[in-house]
């Protein structure tokens, strides 16, 4: 292991949203970790919540993102916080892909989305201490939050 890793090394794979999907490539350290996703035409994912703040940079196309009952249009280069533990997903209404920048902090390592293909960057005698390490949950089917109202702020 090393603390650098050349872009080759790290594998594109995919992250399974349940009902969407995205291609990823990750890495992550003792505090944080840091996804590059590129999200299809399309993409729509469920509403979801996770124990760790999300910072996210738009490296192109554009993307809707929810976050509780607000709507936010990022384009190219625009910035966006998710506080840890809001209720957020995203929708890419675009006939394009998408390419979001992703940091959480505590890193999201064990996420069973990224889990097998993220690379650790640490040194070989660094121990491997974590600051915590929080996963994907999604509202349960019987939730009675409603993205709808959300969502028609994207219309």
């Amino acid at each position: 292991m090393s603390i650098h890793a050349s872009g080759e090394s790290v594998p594109e794979d995919v992250a399974d949203m349940g009902s969407a999907s995205f291609r990823t490539k990750a890495v992550y350290g003792g505090s944080s970790s840091l996804m590059i996703a590129t999200r299809p035409a399309g993409y729509h994912s469920r509403p979801h919540t996770h124990a760790c703040e999300q910072l996210n940079w738009l490296r192109s196309g554009e993307l809707w993102v929810f976050v509780e009952d607000r709507a936010f249009h990022m384009q190219t280069g625009d910035f966006l916080r998710i506080p840890a533990g809001e209720i957020h997903w995203s929708w890419n209404k675009s006939d394009e892909p998408c390419t979001l920048v992703e940091v959480h902090t505590p890193g999201m390592q064990h996420d069973g989305l990224i889990s097998g293909f993220a690379v650790g960057l640490f040194g070989d005698d660094e121990p491997r201490e974590f600051l915590g390490s929080p996963v994907t949950e999604f509202l349960p089917e019987d939730s009675t939050f409603d993205p709808c109202v959300a969502e028609k702020l994207a219309e």
